[in-house]
């Protein structure tokens, strides 16, 4: 085992998880160690959630024309980049500030109040929000981030040797351990250069507060943008929902069990599957309770994978991923200076009567810069978009569009 350097503090490698027979160790970091952070956080700020909320509409309108049906997770987006944000310096924390919205300090607080009240295991919603990092063990990292990811962010931060073959199958299981099984491979490979991954995953199962009646679903022509018609299994129900009319967009808003979350899903009139800033907030607070709503909506199962670099460069953060980024708030490579190698995200969405099962997984590779290579009734016949709301603060977990249900089968849920 190669040894791991720090700078300003010390890490304390109090147990050794061995893989049987894979010729790789894991060395989870003592959360008893020197140092630490004292995480204090509050209810978010207007401003914070605004934030949050915009940048998962600006970075859904870069996964639009990628591939038919985008889903993406802004929520697991940001917190994945907010461990990164972390680690910045100079122009490379400016890049984070203007694209996020919030410093860095406002950035971690708000990851950290949103993994104290987001998660759940009762009422119908089963919501897991999960960190990891993984070192390689010849990284010189500093110890006021492993401080934050651990404080802030919740982050099993691991020690290995990222270069081992092995490595790249732990990094996977704990990902698919993490996303219901729904993920089993994120990653096909890691960059030998690599000296850390930042990790985040989302698992959600969620009941609807009334489930729609199964012995009504029905096959029926859905619209596609492009106007041909396509069969899709539409589902019936939605008696206990809310309506939705901003001028000429429709829509719905679909409780689930808990009570908290809801599934929402808008038509445009024009066919623009754009979001404007504030679309999701918009659109939340203009939904109306409404007696004998009937709803009809394709059950799905849909995935997506993103390759986030581009999109985040096109938003504004494209120094992190260049010779002049600037990391060195995470530490020091022999190597020489870091970037982030690769941004990636993967979705997996399922849509039926009884609820929602959906997932979603984010992975920045940071590396070296020389290593870097009713009587109101909606039925949603043509394209729509889709998110998964948190009713509280506006935070999106999912955003979606539908574009040809016959790309994704009617979900098992």
């Amino acid at each position: 085992m190669k040894r791991l350097w720090t700078i300003g503090g010390i890490i304390v490698t109090a147990l050794a998880l061995a893989c049987a027979g894979c010729g790789s160790s894991i060395d989870p970091i003592d959360p008893n160690k020197p140092g630490g952070v004292a995480v204090k956080f509050g209810e978010p700020t207007q401003a914070q959630v605004t934030a949050l909320s915009q940048f998962g509409e600006a970075l859904f309108n870069q996964s639009l024309g990628a591939k038919p049906n985008p889903v993406i997770s802004p929520l697991s987006a940001f917190i994945a980049l907010s461990m990164a944000y972390d680690g910045a310096a100079g122009a490379t924390a400016q890049a984070f500030a203007d694209v996020l919205g919030l410093s860095a300090d406002e950035a971690s607080e708000l990851v950290a109040y949103l993994l104290a009240n987001l998660g759940s295991d009762d009422a119908g919603t089963i919501l897991n929000l999960t960190n990891s990092a993984w070192l390689d063990d010849e990284f010189i990292v500093k110890q006021t981030w492993v401080d934050r990811l651990d404080g802030y962010h919740q982050a099993s931060v691991f020690t290995t040797d990222l270069q081992n073959p092995a490595t790249l199958k732990q990094v996977n299981d704990w990902i698919k351990q993490h996303t219901g099984g729904l993920i089993p491979e994120m990653l096909e490979s890691i960059d030998p250069y690599a000296v850390a991954l930042l990790v985040n995953t989302l698992y959600l199962e969620a009941a609807w507060a009334q489930e729609f009646y199964r012995l009504d679903s029905y096959e029926s022509p859905f619209t596609t943008k492009d106007g041909r018609q396509v069969d899709a299994w539409f589902m019936t129900g939605g008696s206990q929902g809310s309506y939705i009319k901003v001028g000429n967009q429709e829509g719905v808003l679909l409780p689930y069990k808990d009570g908290r979350l809801a599934f929402m899903a808008i038509m445009p009139g024009g066919g623009d599957l754009s979001l404007d800033p504030g679309s999701i907030t918009r659109w939340l607070h203009a939904a109306e309770p409404r007696d004998g709503l009937l709803v009809r909506m394709p059950k799905f199962h849909t995935e997506f994978g993103f390759d986030l670099v581009d999109p985040l460069t096109a938003l504004g953060l494209g120094i992190a991923f260049t010779d002049r980024a600037d990391f060195s708030a995470m530490g020091y490579s022999p190597l020489g200076s870091l970037c982030i190698g690769s941004a990636v995200q993967k979705v997996t969405m399922g849509v039926g009567e009884k609820g929602t099962e959906a997932s979603a997984a984010t992975v920045i590779e940071v590396v070296p810069v020389s290593g870097w290579i009713g009587e109101t009734q909606v039925t949603f016949d043509r394209p729509y978009i889709y998110a998964i709301v948190d009713t509280v603060t506006s935070v999106p977990l999912f955003i979606g569009v539908m574009e040809d249900p016959s790309l994704a089968p009617p979900s098992a849920v």
